[in-house]
């Protein structure tokens, strides 16, 4: 779950080691889908260990307690930074945090990387900016899958991403299945 490197200690979440609450978890009253439930907006947002992560959390969770200093090498995008700050945030952590920026790993980009630490701050739109995504996403894919399903008496799943994606299938193959031959000429010239 980690390794050590003089007087640093490295370790690493693998994926979501939390996940957002589902509605059961909010509310007994969300376990069965009725429309007369929804909109489900929680008031407080809640994030749960994810079962398989369990024992790595727990390896990085006793490493933050007994760090003095942590430095964020997650992947330097929006899901990297929301990867990292989400344990940060709910272990409670109040130490003081850098960031790391690897766009490679070779030992001079790293040498370099190391030489040019960040306060993890200053990356905190990049957390809300994907926040903001997973509460969307949540949102949209619970309320809406819960309506459509309740609705329509069938498993219809609901997506931000996934719902315009299969739409634009859809739209094509439907263009595919009626498309009606029509006749057209190439024009060709002969110069000298």
């Amino acid at each position: 779950g980690y390794f050590i490197q003089g007087d640093d200690v490295v370790t690493w979440v693998v994926g979501h080691v939390l996940h957002q609450a589902e509605p059961g978890d909010y509310d007994d009253k969300y376990i069965r889908w009725r429309p007369q439930n929804l909109p489900i907006v929680p008031d407080e947002w809640k994030l749960l260990v994810t079962d398989s992560s369990r024992q790595q959390f727990e390896i990085v969770k006793d490493l933050i307690s007994k760090a003095d200093v942590i430095v964020n090498a997650g992947d330097p995008d929006r899901e990297g930074q929301l990867l990292v700050d989400e344990v940060l945030y709910y272990v409670g952590n109040t130490k003081p945090v850098q960031r790391i920026l690897l766009n490679a790993l070779d030992e001079k980009s790293i040498r370099s990387a190391l030489d040019d630490l960040r306060d993890n701050k200053d990356f905190h739109n990049l957390y809300q900016s994907a926040l903001a995504r997973a509460r969307a996403d949540w949102l949209i894919g619970m309320n809406a899958t819960r309506a459509f399903t309740t609705k329509y008496f069938k498993r219809l799943v609901v997506g931000r991403v996934q719902t315009p994606t299969l739409a634009m299938i859809v739209k094509r193959q439907e263009e595919i299945d009626n498309f009606v031959p029509q006749p057209y000429w190439l024009l060709t010239t002969v110069y000298k």
